[in-house]
């Protein structure tokens, strides 16, 4: 794949090139995609897994995954294992899932109340705060280290890493702008929104067969609900259904809602939950939803979060990660059982309305005379937007030039 020419410049036959680059600046109506290639060539997801991945705020997992000291839980970063610790100071940290002597992995399972982490090929042994602790037999047989051996300098290796309420990122080759600069849209978009009111109560993964890419763009897309989700189209109003906002290098939406229920179905008979403490008023019809580039997205509700994390298997192959939030009054009591399984009913029910749907999809990219779509200019502005933000991370400009 030919993605730069020699000596730095990008190729115009490349699929991140100027040409493509300038396709995905004009008018929406006028704007081109990336081509067919970025969703169904191996080599380019390997790109974005070198450069895309590495360059820009990765979501890696709940912070509620490892809560309290001792705490170690195993997470992967688009093929990269990493780990995340909580010390006994308190503080959680991300590291490289690596031993730095010979490169054996650390951990193979999320651990409890651990107090140290020993390598299992020559015993060298680290703190979760990523400190070497021991190395036996390191000057020989017997002589173990010894004061002034260098240990010092033999830590893990940690990943920059930051906290948003339960969602840890981490920035894989730490030269991102600052987190706050990063998410400062998102900040400021859900500033009214108490998702410390949220606590995290269910999981759930969903594979779909196609390019993450792909899986992305159909949960921003709004223009597909009338044909794709019957109950989701009825609780919307269809004169409040927008297309998606840039804003940096992530993409915002947002619907009323339409009728009573919890978002997703016209069920006022249903079980029913609680809103989240302090919400303002104004806020409690509207649903909002976003994309975090790259791979993570969010969709509010008065009484529930849905924080989601599509993982590249594949090329064509897309594990969708869907973590569940209720207000914290009902993420755990009995009596809102019932309705916290409608919840996750409801989006089994609408991922499997999208499954085909991105199938299709994936299957469209096979066929040479698409070029890169053509855009509804009130409902696909975010496509563009997406598109140019992902070439732009493989190439090491505009927002992620360094």
């Amino acid at each position: 794949m030919n993605v730069m020419r020699a000596g730095g410049g990008h190729g115009s036959h490349s699929p991140v090139g100027d040409d493509i680059i300038e396709a995905m600046t004009r008018e929406t109506a006028e704007a081109r995609g990336l081509p067919n290639e970025a969703f169904t060539d191996p080599a380019f997801l390997a790109l974005e897994r070198k450069h895309l991945f590495a360059r820009a705020w990765v979501f890696a997992g709940p912070l509620s995954d490892a809560p309290d000291p001792g705490d170690v839980t195993c997470v992967d970063v688009a093929g990269r294992p990493l780990f995340m610790a909580t010390g006994r100071d308190g503080a959680t940290r991300v590291y490289h899932n690596v031993c730095p002597h010979r490169g054996a992995r650390l951990v193979v399972e999320d651990r409890k109340n651990a107090a140290a982490l020993t390598c299992p090929y020559h015993g060298w042994t680290f703190g979760l705060d990523g400190g070497l602790r021991t190395r036996p037999h390191y000057h020989g047989p017997l002589e173990h280290d010894r004061e002034g051996s260098g240990a010092e300098r033999d830590g893990l290796f940690e990943v920059r890493s930051a906290v948003w309420h339960d969602w840890v990122f981490v920035n894989i080759d730490g030269e991102a702008p600052p987190f706050e600069e990063y998410m400062a849209p998102a900040m400021k978009e859900y500033e009214r929104w108490n998702l410390e009111g949220f606590r995290r109560a269910r999981y759930r993964p969903f594979t779909f067969h196609a390019n993450w890419k792909l899986a992305v763009e159909n949960f921003c897309d709004n223009y597909h609900v009338f044909m794709v989700h019957p109950a989701l189209h009825d609780m919307q109003a269809p004169r409040d259904r927008f297309g998606m906002r840039p804003d940096g290098v992530h993409m915002f939406n947002n619907y009323v809602i339409g009728g009573e229920g919890r978002g997703l179905t016209l069920d006022p008979a249903g079980p029913m939950l609680p809103d989240v403490a302090g919400l303002p008023e104004d806020l409690g019809k509207t649903s909002p939803f976003c994309n975090l580039f790259p791979n993570a997205t969010m969709a509010l509700f008065p009484s529930n979060v849905e924080f989601f994390l599509f993982e590249p298997v594949a090329v064509d192959e897309t594990v969708m990660h869907v973590w569940f939030y209720f207000a914290e009054e009902a993420a755990d009591t009995p009596e809102h059982r019932a309705a916290r399984d409608k919840v996750v009913d409801e989006w089994t029910l609408l991922n499997a309305e999208d499954s085909g749907i991105c199938r299709r999809l994936q299957e469209g990219r096979s066929c040479d005379a698409y070029d890169g779509g053509r855009f509804a200019p009130y409902w696909d502005a975010g496509t563009p937007h997406f598109h140019r933000r992902v070439a732009e991370a493989i190439r090491g400009t505009g927002a992620f030039a360094r």
